[in-house]
């Protein structure tokens, strides 16, 4: 990414607690008690949404593809409105 790009980048991210079930739908190695959501859109290009799971004691996040019907409801529900236009 370059420099331009990266001034015009917008970012919101908002953490979520899950219940055991819902961690057990994500599909991640370990259970995760939480799941962070970023929400990006850089000027011209399409925008894009990450989901991130906590790992370790280092607090590293692993990324979370698996997206059930719950965590899309999420991910919809509370976009901001720049990353929903």
């Amino acid at each position: 990414m370059t420099l331009e790009l990266l001034e015009t980048l917008e970012t919101t991210s908002k953490r979520y607690s899950v219940t055991p079930d819902q961690a057990a739908e994500l599909k991640t190695d370990e259970a995760a008690e939480e799941v962070t959501i970023t929400w990006q859109h850089v000027t011209d290009r399409p925008p894009s949404v990450l989901v991130t799971a906590p790992a370790g004691e280092e607090g590293w996040a692993v990324p979370i593809p698996h997206r059930p019907p719950w965590l899309m409801e999420r991910i919809m529900k509370d976009a901001p409105a720049w990353w929903l236009k």
